[in-house]
C-alpha cells in the first residue's frame, strides 16, 4: 500500500510541476489596421514580430524551409494578427472559401490563444490564402477540439507575388478571460500542404497534439482592454413553408433572441428564447448493422458554444472505449428526438467560464411537449491541479429516454503531463458514476480507469470500465450497459524518411467485453502490420481483425433478416488506401472482406472530392455492404454528394444530397449564406425529401425556412 501510495505522489508531483517558455511582449496601438489582406497599414511597423518558425515535420526542429513573419498587437477592444506567409506563388494549396469551413488540405496558419495562460483550454482561429476563416475550441490540451463553435472575428486575405497575407482581428468581446492575467499563452501553426510541412512557434513537442497548449509560449503586456458591458443580443426572425404530398402546405411565422451576458471577463451567462436550429447541418446518413446505438455529431450552436467545459471522464479522440462509449451529458438528446426530428425548445439557460482555476458548465433547457420530461438540467465543475491535470464532478436531472425521472452524479481525476520522461506526453484518468430512476434500484454505478501514452514512436493505452445492468444517464449517451470492459492499444510509429516514406507504423489493439456473470459478451483483436505515411500525403493501412460476438438473443440486422441466438466469430481484412489533400483531385478507399456472422461480408467505402475551380467544389462518396448470411442475402448502400457553390467567404451556396437503401429514401439540403457580418446573417435553407416508387424518386416532402440573424453589441 505504501508503495502504491508513493507511486500515486510522485505522478502528482510531475503532472503538477510548471515549466517556462518562449516569451514576447506586444504592443498596444491607438492606430488600428484595416482589415483587408494587406499586412501594409502604418501600425503593424510598431508590431511585435515573430519569425522564428521550427519544422514539425517533416525534419523536427529544423527551419521552415519557407519564411513565416507574424505581427501581432492590440487596442482596447481587439487583438491583431498580422499574417506573411512567402512561397512560390504556383505552390499555394487553397480549396475552401467558406466562413467557418474544415481546412484540412490548405495551406493555413493556426493561431491558438490560452487567454487564461492555464496550459490547457484555448481558442483556435484559422486562415488560408483564399480569405476562409475558422475557429474551434480546445479542451484537455488539444485532446478534444470542438471546431464547430462560431466566434465573432473578422479575417481576411490576398494572395501576393511573394505568397500570401492575412489580417485577423479578434475582438476581446469574443474571448473570456481573466483581467487580473496580462500574459496570454500563444501557440502558432503553418501548414505548406505542397511538402507536406508542418511549422510551429514555439517549437513543438511531436508527442503532442496538433493544437498542444501546454507547447504555447506567452504573450504579455495586455492592459487596458475591454469587453463592453459585456452584453449581447442577437434576434432572429424566421419564415418558411412546410409541404406534404397529398397535403396542404403550412406556413411558418416565428421569432426568438439568444441573449448573452459576460457576467466576469471569464464567466459567460445565455438565454435562450424560441430557441431555433433552422441553419443546422443536416444529419450524415449511417445504416448500422450492430447490435448498439450509434453517436451522431452535434451541430447546434447553442450546444456547441462552452461544450468543451462539458466533457467527463475518458471523452476524447481515441480514448474512449471501443464498446462503451459512454457519455453523462449528449447534448442531442435535447430538442431531438429518437428518429432525428426536432424537438421544439422553449427556452434555455446556460452559464460558462472559469474563475480562478475553476471550470464551470451549467445548462438548464425546456422543451415544448405533452406533460411529462421537458425538463432537462446539467451542471458540470472542475478544478485544475498544476499544468494538465484536474478533477471534477458532473449531475444531470432529466430523462429523454423514457417517462421515469432520472439523476446521475459524477467524479473524474485527471493526472496529465507533457514532460514525462523529457518530453512525452502521459496521463492517467479516473471516473466514477452513481445514476438513480425511479423504477431501478441498485446496479446502477459505472467507473473507470485509463493509462494513456499517446506519443510518436510509441502509443499505448489500457482501459477498464464496468457499467451496472440499471445504470441509466437520461441525457447522456450509453450503448450498452451490464459490462465490464477492458481494452487496449499499441502502435510504433518509427520515422523513415527514405524511399518517400515518412513514418511507417505498426501495431495492435483490443477490447474485451464480459457481463457481470463473467460471461463473454463480445471481444476483437487487431493486427495492424502495415501503416505507411508518404512524404507527398498518402497513407495505406492493412488490419487483420478476429470478431467474437455471444448474442443472447436473436438479432435483426436489417429489414427481415434476423440472426439466430449463439456464439459467432470470425476474421476479417481491412485495407484502406487515401491520397493527399493538397491535389485538385484526391479521395481514399477502404474494403474489408472476411467472414460476418453466419456468412461472409464485403464493405467497400469510396470518397472523391474534386476542386473544380475556386468559386467550385464537388465531392461524393459510396458506402456498399454485401452480405451473405445463411438466413439470406442483402446489400447496403449510401450513395452522398456535395456540389458547393463558394462566391466569396460570406456568400456560399453549400448542396448536399444524400440517398440511403435502408430507408430507400433520398434528401436534398441546400444552404444559402450570406454574412454582412459576422453576427449579421441571411439565411435560406431548403430541406427536401424523396421517396423512391416505381424505380424512380418522387418527392415526399419538403421545407423552406429562410431566417434573419442579427447581432447586437453593448
Amino acid at each position: 500500500m505504501k508503495t502504491i501510495l508513493s507511486i500515486f505522489f510522485i505522478f502528482i508531483f510531475i503532472f503538477a510541476h510548471e515549466y517556462c517558455l518562449s516569451q514576447v511582449v506586444i504592443p498596444k496601438t491607438s492606430d488600428s489596421p484595416l482589415i483587408d489582406g494587406r499586412v501594409n497599414d502604418k501600425c503593424w511597423e510598431s508590431a511585435s514580430v515573430i519569425t522564428d518558425f521550427l519544422q514539425r515535420e517533416p525534419n523536427e526542429g529544423q527551419p521552415m524551409t519557407e519564411r513565416t513573419e507574424i505581427f501581432i498587437l492590440y487596442d482596447a477592444n481587439n487583438i491583431y494578427f498580422g499574417i506573411k506567409c512567402y512561397q512560390p506563388v504556383e505552390s499555394i494549396t487553397a480549396k475552401e472559401m467558406q466562413r467557418g469551413a474544415s481546412l484540412p488540405f490548405d495551406d493555413r496558419v493556426h493561431i491558438v490563444l490560452d487567454t487564461y495562460h492555464d496550459g490547457r483550454n484555448a481558442y483556435i482561429f484559422e486562415v488560408n490564402p483564399l480569405g476562409a476563416v475558422g475557429d474551434a475550441l480546445i479542451s484537455q490540451n488539444g485532446r478534444q477540439v470542438n471546431s464547430s463553435w462560431e466566434g465573432l472575428f473578422v479575417g481576411k486575405s490576398k494572395i501576393t507575388d511573394q505568397g500570401w497575407e492575412a489580417e485577423l482581428a479578434i475582438p476581446f468581446k469574443t474571448l473570456t478571460f481573466d483581467r487580473n492575467i496580462n500574459s496570454w499563452g500563444l501557440f502558432m501553426n503553418r501548414m505548406i500542404e505542397s511538402k507536406q510541412e508542418w511549422g510551429s512557434w514555439p517549437v513543438a513537442n511531436i508527442n503532442m497534439p496538433e493544437y498542444a497548449v501546454s507547447d504555447a509560449g506567452i504573450i504579455t503586456g495586455i492592459e487596458g482592454i475591454t469587453q463592453g458591458i459585456g452584453l449581447d443580443i442577437a434576434p432572429y426572425a424566421l419564415t418558411g413553408m412546410d409541404s406534404k404530398r397529398g397535403e396542404s402546405a403550412k406556413y411558418k411565422l416565428n421569432g426568438g433572441t439568444d441573449i448573452y451576458y459576460q457576467i466576469t471577463p471569464g464567466l459567460k451567462a445565455s438565454l435562450s428564447v424560441n430557441t431555433d436550429f433552422a441553419e443546422t447541418e443536416a444529419d450524415t446518413r449511417q445504416i448500422n448493422l450492430t447490435r448498439f446505438s450509434i453517436r451522431l455529431a452535434e451541430k447546434r450552436n447553442f450546444f456547441l458554444d462552452g461544450a468543451n467545459l462539458f466533457t467527463f471522464g475518458f471523452e476524447g479522440f481515441r480514448t474512449e472505449a471501443p464498446s462503451g462509449k459512454l457519455n453523462p451529458f449528449f447534448s442531442r438528446r435535447i430538442g431531438i428526438d429518437s428518429d432525428g426530428l426536432s424537438v421544439p425548445i422553449n427556452y434555455g439557460v446556460k452559464l460558462v467560464g472559469r474563475v480562478n482555476n475553476w471550470n464551470i458548465g451549467m445548462i438548464h433547457m425546456n422543451e415544448k411537449g405533452d406533460p411529462g420530461n421537458l425538463n432537462f438540467s446539467v451542471g458540470r465543475i472542475s478544478y485544475n491541479i498544476g499544468q494538465l491535470s484536474s478533477i471534477g464532478m458532473i449531475s444531470t436531472f432529466g430523462n429523454a429516454i423514457n417517462e421515469f425521472q432520472n439523476r446521475l452524479v459524477g467524479l473524474d481525476l485527471n493526472l496529465a503531463t507533457s514532460r514525462f520522461m523529457g518530453n512525452k506526453t502521459a496521463s492517467i484518468m479516473m471516473h466514477g458514476i452513481k445514476s438513480k430512476t425511479e423504477n431501478k434500484n441498485g446496479k446502477d454505478v459505472s467507473w473507470g480507469v485509463l493509462l494513456n501514452y499517446p506519443n510518436d514512436l510509441i502509443n499505448l493505452l489500457l482501459g477498464y470500465q464496468e457499467i451496472g445492468e440499471n445504470f441509466v444517464a437520461g441525457i447522456g449517451f450509453v450503448p450498452r450497459t451490464n459490462i465490464k470492459e477492458s481494452w487496449g492499444h499499441l502502435t510504433i510509429g518509427p520515422r523513415i524518411n527514405a524511399f518517400g516514406i515518412r513514418q511507417y507504423s505498426f501495431g495492435g489493439s483490443f477490447d474485451y467485453v464480459t457481463n457481470f456473470a463473467n460471461v463473454m459478451q463480445s471481444k476483437s483483436f487487431s493486427i495492424n502490420p502495415v501503416g505507411i505515411r508518404f512524404n507527398s500525403g498518402d497513407m495505406i493501412t492493412y488490419n487483420l481483425e478476429y470478431v467474437y460476438e455471444f448474442l443472447e438473443n436473436d438479432f435483426n440486422i436489417y429489414s427481415d433478416y434476423i440472426i439466430p441466438a449463439k456464439e459467432y466469430s470470425w476474421w476479417e481484412n481491412q485495407f484502406s488506401l487515401s491520397t493527399a489533400g493538397s491535389r485538385d483531385l484526391y479521395g481514399g478507399v477502404n474494403y474489408t472482406i472476411g467472414k460476418f456472422y453466419t456468412g461472409d461480408k464485403n464493405s467497400v467505402s469510396l470518397r472523391l472530392n474534386w476542386k473544380v475551380s475556386v468559386p467550385l467544389f464537388v465531392g461524393g462518396s459510396v458506402s456498399r455492404n454485401k452480405i451473405n448470411l445463411h438466413e439470406g442475402s442483402f446489400t447496403t448502400d449510401i450513395f452522398q454528394f456535395n456540389a458547393n457553390f463558394l462566391f466569396s467567404p460570406n456568400i456560399t451556396l453549400y448542396n448536399y444530397l444524400q440517398y440511403d437503401s435502408q430507408s430507400n429514401t433520398a434528401g436534398l439540403q441546400t444552404r444559402f449564406r450570406w454574412i454582412i457580418k459576422p453576427g449579421d446573417e441571411i439565411i435560406l435553407v431548403w430541406n427536401s425529401g424523396y421517396s423512391k416508387s416505381d424505380k424512380r424518386f418522387i418527392m415526399s416532402e419538403n421545407a423552406v425556412r429562410l431566417k434573419l440573424k442579427y447581432n447586437i453589441r453593448f
